[in-house]
């Protein structure tokens, strides 16, 4: 793992109804992705990168980097797309077709690994004990449980089921809204997008009336491709970087984003912070 360090203008958003923002400078801590562990998904309208986590789910990268090698999305297109909630694409598996992938295990929650790299945010949580990142994911606890799970922010992404808890299959679905986090631990969180989410948001949405589903399949957001960074020779891949969350620079952020002490407040907020609302930036080079 390649950790770089470098200068970035961070956007601390103020909050004003003008949309003016304040910046701050720091040297910021960067962790390269796995390549195995890396996705690239070319839509319609751009590249979309996500990074996975067999931590929390095993089972279910597993599944997903078995169908993206067999080539199983390409071609697909996001079926199911909710504004302000989440966009679902695959093969409709999730509507009732048939298919012959194999169903995952429930995947919600792990017992907590006393080596874990954890940096904490807030505590109590709205939703948990406590939240924090690892290695890039927002991360519920409960401490007293020993459990740990991966929390529905915006940029996630898990796979679709219907009601019963072992029938993830083949149709993921991204959360392209305020985060729904009441779906934590009740579904295979498996990833979180890194790079992309302005391609993510341009998906077309399908009709409230009809739960997002787009019936028209000319209507449709394609996928054109889904591939693993680590099928690219390695002189021809990309390096993508994230945020170290576990760095002092990032632990700095998160302080700076609590305290709110820009001049621009005039009344001071609580020093809470909600996980989903961090900005995690990431960058591509060659």
């Amino acid at each position: 793992m390649i950790r770089h360090a470098t200068r970035l203008l961070l956007l601390l958003l103020s909050g004003s109804l003008c949309g003016s923002v304040a910046l701050a400078a720091t040297d910021m801590v960067w962790r390269e992705l796995d390549p195995d562990n890396t996705v690239l998904i070319e839509l319609t309208q751009g590249r979309v990168v996500v990074e996975l986590n067999p931590i929390f789910a095993p089972q279910t990268v597993a599944q997903f980097k078995r169908l993206v090698l067999s080539r199983f999305y390409d071609g697909l297109s996001f079926y199911r797309v909710i504004d302000g909630f989440v966009a679902q694409g695959g093969d409709g598996s999730d509507l009732g077709e048939l298919s012959n992938v194999p169903l995952i295990d429930a995947e919600v929650s792990i017992d907590w690994p006393d080596d874990l790299p954890y940096t904490p945010v807030q505590s109590p949580d709205f939703f948990a004990p406590q939240t924090g990142f690892v290695n890039g994911f927002a991360v519920a606890r409960d401490p007293a449980k020993g459990e740990a799970w991966l929390t529905h922010c915006p940029g996630t992404i898990a796979m679709a089921r219907n009601e019963d808890a072992h029938s993830s299959r083949t149709d993921f679905y991204i959360v392209i809204g305020q985060a729904p986090r009441y779906l934590d631990r009740n579904m295979n969180v498996f990833g979180r997008v890194v790079l992309g989410m302005e391609w993510v948001q341009s998906i077309s949405r399908g009709p409230a009336d009809q739960n997002g589903i787009i019936q028209s399949d000319l209507a449709r957001s394609r996928i054109r491709s889904v591939r693993l960074l680590g099928e690219f020779p390695k002189d021809e891949r990309w390096h993508v970087l994230t945020m170290d969350t576990h760095s002092k620079a990032f632990r700095q952020l998160l302080d700076d984003r609590r305290e709110r002490r820009q001049k621009f407040f005039i009344n001071k907020p609580p020093p809470l912070l909600d996980i989903c609302q961090i900005p995690l930036s990431g960058q591509m080079t060659k």
